[in-house]
């Protein structure tokens, strides 16, 4: 006889094959979900508009689970569309002079920006929101689904959640991977439009009230949804980090060499955000090959997910374009590959909107299984002082260039030691354990425990690379 397993419908706009640490997020949940008693039923949209896709993800799915994709109408894919033949007239050389161009693409602009502004609240997904409501009610009883987890960004996928909880009346939980209103690109889109502000402050304060348990992916968000909304109790806001997973490493070995062997490696996986000034990174790494013939010969940067439309120009004035490598986006497997070939690693982190640095990038946690040392480019802040109990992160400030020169210089210095760091801390953000923490959450809003498959347990500890 089969143990009973309840299930839990789980809605997110991003699931792979999309990549990022979104996606991946849920993607690791539903993996392990059903080693606790807890059957994941998903649903997630059909043909979202998404620059990085990696189909390899898909594999990691458990056999057996029902992933249902809603269809979607995406604003961002008509944009593009309107706006190809635009650029093609004016890479293509076309006979129209560059102030004739430029109008239309002006005019074309300022709508968009003016429809993005005004009209897209709280996001351009929500137009999702009809169809994935129908069609997630129709899942959420066939399936017969003991409990509702929705997961943003994007924010309307919450509002979603919030009418679905009220149509089927089972447990709602709320994960928020990133702030909703305090985020740093939602307090610039809401200069001069307080119409804007007041909508999503309601809609925020709405589904915080509503859900059953609120998540949150670090304790500074936490934190400030407690200070702004006094009907929170501090036991319904849990933080649920990102964290790694062992499986992902494991094929690291067989694929093939990524990097030049006999080379001293410093990798950053992710983007380059255009809010974060890599600037004096460059500089830095400049002033210390010149200074430095040992450097000069070995020290390469590798700059996984970036490509060099930003800062290609500057690396080539500084004279890097031989040690500063942009190779775009890369499939998961490929980027921890990467990872694995690095002597050291390489992070950066957005200060947010209190000045300090109060996010935990997902990216983090695969660093800190490879038990490598981090350069982390951040202002001091929660985040900072969280890496530091790992004993592998150095956070230098990312206009520092004396500092960043230094921790360089420390950190080739040490090149071939023996891996560091704390293995207990590290191990608590393995993907299976963390995922065992939404089951018991889940456990007690539906007041029975579920049955656990039989499956070993992991090691406490990551083994040393």
């Amino acid at each position: 006889m089969q143990p009973y397993r309840r299930k839990l419908l789980m809605v997110a706009y991003r699931f792979p094959p999309q990549s990022g640490g979104g996606a991946q997020r849920m993607l690791k949940l539903a993996k392990y979900l059903g080693d606790f008693g807890w059957e994941p039923v998903v649903q997630t949209a059909r043909n979202p508009y998404w620059p990085r896709w990696d189909a390899e993800l898909l594999a990691e799915l458990p056999r057996g689970i029902r992933v249902h994709r809603t269809p979607t109408f995406e604003f961002e894919r008509f944009e593009e569309r309107l706006a190809r033949p635009f650029r093609r007239r004016s890479d293509g050389g076309s006979a129209q002079s560059g102030s004739e161009r430029a109008g239309p693409q002006r005019a074309l602009r300022a709508l968009r920006n003016a429809i993005h502004r005004y009209a897209f609240v709280p996001d351009a997904q929500i137009a999702w929101l009809p169809g994935a409501f129908l069609h997630g009610l129709l899942i959420a009883r066939r399936e017969r689904v003991d409990a509702l987890f929705t997961s943003s960004p994007p924010n309307s996928v919450h509002l979603l959640g919030r009418l679905m909880a009220a149509a089927l009346g089972r447990p709602w939980v709320a994960d928020f991977r990133d702030p909703w209103t305090d985020g740093v690109r939602r307090r610039k889109a809401y200069v001069g439009n307080a119409g804007r502000e007041a909508l999503e402050s309601a809609a925020e304060r709405m589904v915080l009230r509503r859900a059953d348990r609120i998540l949150v992916s670090a304790e500074p968000l936490r934190a400030r949804f407690l200070a702004k909304y006094d009907f929170l109790s501090p036991e319904r806001v849990v933080v649920l980090p990102n964290g790694f997973d062992p499986d992902d490493f494991a094929g690291c070995e067989t694929g093939g060499r990524e990097l030049e062997a006999g080379r001293f490696h410093v990798t950053a996986s992710g983007t380059m955000e255009s809010m974060f000034d890599f600037g004096p990174f460059l500089r830095a790494v400049a002033e210390l090959v010149a200074e430095d013939a040992d450097l000069r010969a070995d020290l390469r940067i590798n700059l996984v997910g970036t490509t060099a439309a930003r800062y290609g120009p500057e690396t080539e004035r500084l004279g890097l374009a031989d040690r500063v490598r942009f190779y775009g986006w890369v499939s998961k497997s490929q980027n921890v590959r990467y990872l694995q070939q690095s002597d050291a690693l390489l992070m950066h982190l957005i200060p947010q909107r209190s000045g300090t640095a109060e996010k935990l990038p997902a990216r983090a946690f695969e660093c800190l299984y490879l038990r490598k040392p981090l350069l982390f480019l951040s202002v001091p802040g929660a985040t900072t002082e969280f890496l530091a109990q790992s004993g592998l992160v150095t956070s230098v400030a990312p206009d520092d260039v004396a500092g960043i020169k230094r921790a360089l210089r420390e950190r080739y210095a040490r090149r071939g030691a023996p891996a560091g760091g704390d293995p207990a801390f590290i191990a608590r953000f393995d993907r299976r354990r963390l995922t065992g923490r939404l089951a018991a959450i889940l456990d007690e809003l539906t007041r029975t425990p579920a049955l656990m498959t039989a499956r070993p347990a992991r090691e406490e500890a990551p083994p040393s690379p």
